[in-house]
């Protein structure tokens, strides 16, 4: 194989990814013994500040491997696009690997934006899960993506457009950056579930919780081994670092400022991600007319688009005008991110989709143009 190659990068961009996550789980874990290690608890000055510098510096090293996984997957793109001529975005195997690109992309846009560098301590541990758990779905997914077809297509006449590239990489933005969200908010649900079993005297366990550990836990299984660990193995992991957290000195404090703040945390990433959602959407009306002369045609992929805009729309709403904040707007972003699942991937497997002029990422689909443009003029007289 070719190292230099789109195929050789995205080999490359699966074992950092893998490796990336693994590594963080261990900078995770070694947080989460600190009590032991540097007497790190409220209210405690450290004993030994070199095992927390040498937590912090692997803290930086993990955020260093994602940008690392930004740059290889942003050159994969780069030969990607010097082999097929035009923007790698026409099948799967250019689409998901471009989102993988925006999701590392965002990742350390918002972890600046949203503070976690300036984090210390056990706080500094969660920011850290984060990163692996992003770090793992972009490997997983890229390992998906090279049993794919990896043959290139050429550009049909409706694609030979200026929108092609800014329309897709909006919607890829969008998609990625609301899927970070989720796990935020799927992270907040698991440890917040497993310290009201394992301690429900001083914090009762919400129903609204269990409902969404429940849901969240079993939705993501029948997508494959990707995500039976996303789902029940994010869970199950949760239920063992929060069994050993309750009997550290500090029990599960270091999950109060994560508890008090995920609310936020998770409502900046949406406010970063919805502006994206929304501009590919527009991009698409405004392709749409160039390409075949009508703003909006009830295409079932329009369709589908919309209604995940509408869930994020109907989110941003009811935050406002209802207050549903907390764990109400947490459980919405998590089923919000089912409604992209469902318009990204599952598409094509609905029975609908086999009218839809969308397919363009089907390998086996001949484009067929002009079936939406106007009727021809009659002759003039």
């Amino acid at each position: 194989m070719d190292l230099v190659s789109y195929r050789g990068f995205l080999h490359l961009g699966q074992i950092l990814g893998m490796a990336g996550a693994a590594f963080g789980l261990l900078v995770f874990l070694a947080w989460m013994a600190a009590p032991w290690l540097a007497s790190v608890s409220l209210g405690r000055q450290p004993r030994r500040p070199a095992v927390l510098l040498a937590f912090s510096g692997g803290s930086w090293l993990l955020l260093l491997l994602c940008a690392t996984g930004f740059a290889i997957s942003l050159a994969g793109m780069f030969l990607r696009f010097r082999e097929v001529r035009h923007w790698p975005a026409q099948t799967m195997y250019e689409v998901i690997p471009l989102g993988v690109t925006a999701g590392y992309l965002s990742t350390l846009a918002l972890y600046f934006v949203l503070g976690l560098h300036r984090q210390r301590g056990l706080a500094r541990a969660f920011g850290d899960l984060f990163v692996a758990l992003i770090l793992f779905g972009g490997g997983s997914t890229l390992r998906y993506v090279l049993d794919l077809d990896p043959t290139g297509k050429p550009l049909p006449p409706a694609l030979q457009s200026y929108w092609f590239s800014t329309h897709i990489s909006a919607y890829m933005i969008g998609y990625f950056t609301l899927m970070i969200a989720a796990i935020g908010a799927w992270l907040y649900f698991c440890f917040r579930f497993w310290r009201g079993v394992l301690d429900r005297a001083r914090h009762p366990l919400s129903r609204l919780t269990l409902a969404a550990v429940i849901l969240f836990a079993v939705a993501p299984v029948p997508f494959g081994a990707q995500g039976a660990l996303l789902g029940p193995g994010v869970l199950a992991f949760a239920g063992l670092v929060s069994a050993i957290s309750v009997r550290s000195p500090g029990r599960m404090s270091w999950f109060d400022s994560w508890e008090r703040d995920a609310d936020r945390f998770t409502w900046l990433i949406f406010m970063v991600g919805f502006p994206f959602l929304t501009a590919g959407l527009m991009q698409g009306a405004l392709w749409a007319q160039e390409a075949w002369a009508i703003y909006w045609g009830w295409d079932s992929k329009e369709v589908s688009a919309l209604i995940s805009w509408l869930f994020y729309a109907c989110y941003l709403h009811l935050r406002f005008l209802a207050g549903w904040r907390g764990e109400k707007g947490m459980l919405l972003l998590c089923t919000g991110a089912l409604s992209i699942f469902i318009t990204f991937q599952l598409f094509g497997f609905l029975p609908d989709s086999q009218k839809s002029l969308h397919r363009y990422t089907d390998m086996e689909f001949v484009p067929a143009e002009g079936m939406m443009t106007p009727p021809a003029a009659a002759p003039a007289q």
